[in-house]
């Protein structure tokens, strides 16, 4: 909301000395990421995002329409305001370098990715 990044967002959390969940004293770019877009802070609860696959692999997958979700809204006392959570959501969104184009997952700008680099091979 005060237009942090996700690394700045670390950096903070690093000078203040606050460990992350799992104890560490350096916090991931995808813990904050994922702290950040969790619905249960607003006082919803989504069950069905990651489904089991069938024996014998029993792998666990990230349900992409292939099974039931279930959302429940206002299920628990939120701990943020819904306002608050839907800003950061569409800060999150606009400032995102990936986008849906015809269903397809495409980024946005390639100007400082690797992937729009074109090498040529010397013999």
């Amino acid at each position: 909301m005060q237009g942090h990044s996700v690394i700045s967002i670390i950096r903070e959390l690093k000078k203040r000395r606050i460990k992350s969940p799992s104890g560490n004293t350096v916090w991931s770019k995808r813990a904050i990421e994922t702290l950040l877009a969790n619905e249960k802070y607003v006082g919803d609860v989504t069950v069905g995002k990651t489904f089991r696959n069938e024996f014998p692999s029993n792998k666990r997958s990230v349900n992409n329409g292939e099974r039931r979700k279930f959302e429940m809204t206002n299920s628990h006392k939120p701990i943020i305001q819904r306002e608050v959570f839907n800003k950061v959501q569409q800060e999150h969104k606009k400032r995102s370098n990936i986008g849906i184009d015809a269903g397809k997952v495409v980024r946005k700008n390639t100007r400082y990715s690797m992937k729009s680099l074109v090498v040529e091979k010397v013999a």
